[in-house]
């Protein structure tokens, strides 16, 4: 059996022939033979001052974030967390840093007022000021949007917020040859429908 009549053969499954029309009618999002990558964003800790996006003050031993410096507003959940945990550090800082006697009620609201992000005190035992990197993270690739959506919309609660990201397939030429083949599929077919609409 020669490979023409394996063709004549086989029948092309009803996916193949959706995907051939989504990639034949989808955006490219103007890049040369797309593939859509489902990704996410998340942050890995570096060293200051080396490919830093921000920072983040962190509890180590329960590994909540006190303190975000891109999300933060102030700093009220890091001081109510040294004044829950760490009150002997809070009478320390009022005295050696701010030169302010140290009220239990009034100590977040004079944190806020007080405290310079950029002139630490030490900070409590297990208590860190980590810089972060931003990275992208690619969960999977699709040939078409409309199967990267699919899938952002079945999984999304499994992941930190996931979006979409056009990339070019370019010098991947087995890939671009399989796109071109399925987007052949149907190729011919909305030609046809196009004659006939002009």
């Amino acid at each position: 059996m020669n490979k023409k009549q394996v063709k004549e053969l086989v029948e092309i499954p009803d996916f193949l022939i959706e995907m051939s029309n989504q990639i034949n009618t989808q955006s490219n999002r103007m890049t040369a033979d797309p593939l859509f990558e489902v990704r996410y964003k998340t942050s890995l800790i570096t060293e200051e001052g080396y490919n830093e996006s921000h920072f983040e003050i962190v509890d180590c031993e329960d590994g909540i974030t006190l303190y975000h410096s891109k999300s933060s507003d102030n700093y009220n959940a890091l001081a109510e967390h040294l004044l829950e945990s760490h009150e002997k550090w809070c009478m320390e800082w009022c005295d050696e840093e701010a030169g302010i006697e140290f009220s239990g009620n009034s100590f977040i609201a004079d944190f806020n007022d007080n405290y310079d992000c950029h002139g630490w005190m030490d900070l409590p035992e297990g208590i860190k000021k980590l810089h972060m990197q931003e990275i992208e993270v690619t969960v999977n690739s699709h040939f078409t949007e409309a199967a990267a959506q699919a899938f952002i919309d079945r999984k999304q609660h499994d992941y930190p917020k996931l979006y979409i990201y056009a990339i070019s397939m370019c010098f991947c030429y087995p890939m671009i040859e399989l796109r071109n083949w399925i987007k052949s599929l149907t190729a011919n077919q909305l030609k046809g429908i196009n004659n006939e609409t002009t």
